[in-house]
């Protein structure tokens, strides 16, 4: 499908994720006349200060979604004209900068001295840390999420909702997993999650949830999110359509206009469901589930028992990212480029700061003590407290 009629199938897909009068999710991030009003900013007492450790600039993403990867102790951070920059996590000093000259479509996988990046034109090409390719192959569609490697494998979702694995020595196709796509998606950015070499969790349209096994491309089990509802299709839609989250034998995952939902990671028994729908994504801690609602409001719910933990209305269409976590706290970017920080145990606002001039499509990356952003005009940042 060409850019164009993606773009097509995108806005249309978006365009019920409120229904009853109320303006669309197209609306806000278009800047329509008819768009919800982002909600003013109340000020606020930083009981936490959060901080940039560092900033590196790379070209703008045009209308594609990049997010950065960590390999080692060096981040890799690509934008839409094929530049590639990797820069010291700890430090922030720059370590080298290749222009592979190629029109990238998502960001960087990065894994054991491989990088992956994948093409407008609809090729996965491996390369050396130097930028020598290693190998290049065509896919069946575009990529609009990284390519991810457990190592052995490099796994990449494309948008004709393929699956593909190829072996990371030689580019060989492994296996495929493949579902049937509606007529209608929800274009999203990210929606599959290694665990570990055994499993990739896929996000599918409809609701579902799958476990597909790494090594052979077999589905270990299929499971339902959210039921479509509506008698529209436009009202069906129900895709899960960010990355599904597993920890500590758990999986969660949350579907757009419909459900969040946490399963045994094992056997894809259910274990509790929320009405909360998303397309944004999710994180966990050890205490709560973390989801961002397509509007803006962040919810918490307790991960054992699903009972809601609190909600914070205070960024509502204000084109909010997915939470992160930043040390004990969770982190959000608004459409402004302001880092948001609340408390993990109320969800009230701990501390504020404006970071970037652009907004935030992926979710940023938690890496314990920091977090790694990359917003759409192209700076990669690492934020701290």
């Amino acid at each position: 499908m060409n850019i164009p009629a993606m773009r097509r199938v995108a806005t249309l897909a978006v365009a019920a994720t409120l229904l009853g009068g109320c303006a669309t999710m197209t609306d806000w991030f278009s800047g329509s006349d008819n768009a919800p009003k982002p909600t003013p900013l109340q000020a606020i007492q930083n009981s936490v200060t959060p901080k940039v450790r560092w900033d590196a600039s790379l070209g703008a993403s045009a209308d594609y979604a990049f997010s950065p990867a960590l390999m080692g102790d060096i981040v890799w951070a690509g934008s839409r004209d094929g530049q590639l920059v990797a820069v010291d996590v700890n430090t922030g000093r720059q370590v080298s900068r290749l222009d592979t000259r190629l029109p990238l479509s998502s960001g960087v996988g990065a894994k054991n001295g491989v990088l992956y990046v994948a093409t407008s034109e609809g090729e996965l090409v491996a390369l050396n840390e130097d930028g020598k390719p290693r190998w290049r192959i065509r896919l069946t569609s575009q990529a609009l999420e990284s390519p991810q490697s457990d190592g052995q494998r490099v796994l990449v979702r494309t948008h004709d909702g393929r699956l593909s694995a190829f072996d990371v020595d030689s580019g060989k196709s492994l296996w495929t997993f493949q579902r049937p796509q509606p007529t209608l998606t929800v274009r999203n950015y990210g929606s599959t999650t290694l665990v570990g070499n055994e499993a990739a969790l896929v996000g599918l349209p409809g609701g579902k949830l799958a476990a597909v096994g790494s090594a052979t491309g077999d589905l270990l089990w299929e499971a339902s999110v959210s039921s479509p509802r509506g008698a529209s299709e436009l009202e069906r839609m129900a895709d899960v359509a960010s990355r599904p989250v597993f920890d500590r034998g758990q999986v969660c995952a949350v579907a757009f206009q419909g459900k969040l939902t946490c399963f045994d990671g094992r056997s894809g028994t259910p274990m509790w469901s929320r009405d909360v729908g998303s397309s944004r994504g999710l994180t966990v801690d050890a205490v709560n589930v973390y989801v961002t609602g397509d509007d803006g409001t962040v919810w918490a719910f307790d991960r054992g028992t699903g009972r809601s933990a609190w909600t914070q209305n205070g960024l509502k269409f204000r084109q909010v990212s997915a939470p992160a976590m930043l040390d004990r706290f969770v982190l959000v970017m608004d459409g402004e480029g302001i880092a948001h920080l609340l408390s993990n145990e109320s969800g009230d606002f701990v501390g504020r700061l404006p970071v970037a001039s652009g907004k935030t499509l992926t979710q940023p990356v938690s890496l314990g003590d920091r977090v790694l952003v990359q917003t759409q005009n192209g700076r990669v940042l690492a934020l701290g407290l």
